[in-house]
């Protein structure tokens, strides 16, 4: 939580914290940070419906929001092996879970019925939350364009970089945050999914970034391993050069 603190009184204007299953509890961080933070929107970048059924997660976005005074946001994905695999968990419909999903959750957010939701008395009030799809994959990404509000990019190798952008407007616009993953230790090696180099080496090769692809916001992706605090304010000071 104290993380988020720092971002946002550094003037960040988001961020994400993954759902990696048994890992910290990423809506309860976010809600407590909700009540010692004033402006950065908070994200859930991602969860995945076969971890967490789409309505609670509905119903749990929903309070974050109501608790940050309409700040939240929901990243949607199939989930990993770091979420699914400590409970033997395999998808067969990856297309298909998430588009029942999108439209659970802007069921529940809405309050509105469908053939998938029933809204009861006791449902909480309508709120307009945005709900984006974390993924990679041609299909996903396409389905993301038709029926969510936004894409969640993080650690994409450079060459996915250009048929992801494409695949996530192929339908219609929608909002994309762009996090590239970086390694600001002295030495860092370099990989196809991460950048490495300090703070002024790393600024305008994301400043390319933004001018290529104009994501609708682009950040940081802390890198498993590396120090959270200091990576935060590493990324500080590159977001200060931009």
């Amino acid at each position: 939580m104290a993380a988020v603190v720092r971002a946002d009184e550094a003037g960040l204007d988001e961020v994400w914290i993954a759902d990696e299953g048994v890992s910290r509890e990423p809506m309860i961080v976010l809600a407590a940070a909700a009540r010692e933070t004033t402006r950065i929107r908070l994200g859930v970048g991602i969860t995945s419906p076969a971890l967490r059924h789409p309505g609670a997660l509905a119903a749990s976005i929903s309070t974050l929001d109501e608790l940050s005074g309409g700040r939240a946001m929901l990243g949607l994905g199939v989930g990993g092996e770091l979420s699914l695999d400590p409970f033997g968990i395999t998808v067969e419909r990856r297309v298909g879970m998430l588009r029942d999903a999108i439209r659970t959750v802007h069921d529940v957010l809405s309050g509105n019925g469908s053939e998938l939701y029933e809204p009861p008395v006791h449902a909480s009030p309508p709120r307009p939350v945005p709900v984006f799809i974390g993924s990679r994959g041609e299909q996903t990404l396409r389905l993301a364009s038709r029926e969510a509000d936004g894409v969640f990019f993080s650690g994409l190798p450079d060459d996915l970089l250009d048929d992801a952008f494409t695949w996530a407007r192929s339908v219609r616009p929608v909002d994309v945050a762009f996090y590239q993953s970086v390694r600001f230790r002295p030495g860092a090696v370099e990989a196809p999914s991460f950048m490495g180099g300090d703070p002024p080496t790393v600024a305008p090769r994301l400043r390319a970034l933004v001018e290529r692809w104009s994501p609708t916001s682009i950040g940081i992706a802390l890198v498993d391993g590396d120090p959270v605090a200091e990576m935060l304010e590493r990324s500080i000071e590159t977001f200060a050069l931009l």
